[in-house]
């Protein structure tokens, strides 16, 4: 009697640590560090067609996955007064982590990544959350995570719409997700599309923020 007691009891402490371990989206406002796992294109499409050199060359799937995805997120390493993450989000420490999203990204299907159709996640919880499910190469195992999977860019539109990402990092579980539309603007495709990630920061930062914080951090 006395053992079943004692295993029951281990059971219990068990239980009671991993469930205080675990993060909540209330976190994500409380703590002062984060970690920044970059722009993951493995379920994106391009819509239209995307011009190199002013028209002159078409992108091909191939120069998007090779060339312009590894470029997106290598300048917003490269420029973080422009990109200002620590800013955006109101942390003192963004930690970059981008392994698990290079991984991603270069799994992309090239035959899928192009089109001119209309295009939405059918379900973006079970997308976002099976997208992070296959995370784990990185070097952190524990804090908050963000990333933004991104849905698309509409060259027809003029449009691009990305999931704003918090994650358990030791979990793998959301802990919330927004979607959110920006503008391009920019001189070359590099950084015409960088520009609509920038509009996307500057949104959150003036104002989305604040709402998500009254939403989900109370």
């Amino acid at each position: 009697m006395m053992k079943k007691l004692c295993t029951f009891a281990f059971i219990l402490m068990f239980v009671a640590i991993n469930l205080y371990g675990q993060k909540t989206p209330q976190d994500v406002f409380k703590t002062d560090n984060i970690v920044w796992y970059g722009l993951d294109f493995s379920e994106a499409r391009f819509i239209g067609q995307f011009d190199q050199a002013a028209g002159i060359a078409p992108a091909t799937a191939n120069d998007m996955k090779y060339s312009y995805i590894p470029a997106w997120n290598a300048l917003i390493l490269s420029e973080p007064n422009r990109y200002d993450l620590r800013k955006t989000f109101r942390k003192v420490n963004v930690y970059n982590d981008l392994k698990d999203v290079e991984v991603s990204n270069r799994q992309i299907n090239e035959d899928k990544l192009m089109s001119f159709n209309p295009y939405r996640f059918e379900d973006a919880a079970e997308v976002v959350s099976s997208i992070i499910g296959n995370y784990g190469d990185g070097e952190r195992n524990e804090g908050v995570g963000l990333v933004f999977i991104v849905e698309y860019f509409n060259r027809i539109d003029q449009e691009a719409a990305v999931y704003v990402t918090f994650f358990d990092i030791a979990t793998q579980e959301v802990l919330f997700k927004e979607r959110m539309l920006g503008s391009p603007r920019g001189i070359g495709l590099r950084n015409y599309w960088a520009g609509a990630i920038r509009n996307i920061l500057l949104d959150i930062e003036r104002q989305t923020y604040r709402s998500w914080q009254n939403t989900y951090g109370q």
